[in-house]
């Protein structure tokens, strides 16, 4: 059954963004991070980096984010405690690259929750722990739009315009 499937897919034109060679890779190990400094600065980039990989000496690259995060209060008991929180990050990102890329942007959005205690360093710890998560997931939501949007960019390139796999009447492979 899966192989059906596979092969329905290879016939329309589909090609991994992660394969080797594929739209998406060119970006590993050839990108410097400009993400902000500090504690979820670092978990931004550990993120970005865990997918992308480290800048290399031959970096063309240059991905740009900003980190924002809030925290809400989301359980307020009858004593006016409250006692459960949101915390929610945003991230506004770019990619440049070569003069003949097309610059790649974009906003994304995570949050988690975490519960306070009795304890005033046990609910700081929760909260910085949740943090370094939204953060960590930041990255991850930054590197799937930057995979999904750089394997659509060589998928139209080879002369698909759609994910229904028609082909496009230019591009390398239309018999031109």
């Amino acid at each position: 059954m899966l192989g059906a499937g596979a092969g329905g897919l290879a016939a329309c034109g589909f090609t991994p963004a992660l394969r080797e060679g594929g739209g998406a890779t060119a970006v590993n190990g050839a990108t410097v991070y400009n993400v902000p400094e500090g504690r979820l600065g670092f978990e931004l980039r550990a993120s970005l980096q865990s997918r992308m990989g480290k800048a290399g000496e031959n970096s063309v690259y240059l991905l740009t984010a900003d980190l924002v995060m809030t925290q809400t209060g989301l359980v307020i008991t009858q004593d006016s405690d409250t006692t459960r929180y949101v915390v929610r990050g945003q991230s506004i990102w770019t990619l440049d690259g070569p003069s003949d890329f097309e610059a790649l942007g974009g906003t994304v959005e995570a949050m988690s929750a975490y519960s306070a205690t009795g304890s005033v360093y046990a609910t700081r710890a929760a909260r910085r722990d949740t943090e370094a998560r939204v953060a960590r997931e930041l990255g991850e939501r930054i590197w799937v739009e930057i995979a999904a949007r750089l394997g659509l960019e060589e998928a139209r390139f080879y002369g698909f315009d759609s994910f229904q796999g028609l082909p496009a009447a230019t591009g390398p492979d239309a018999g031109d």
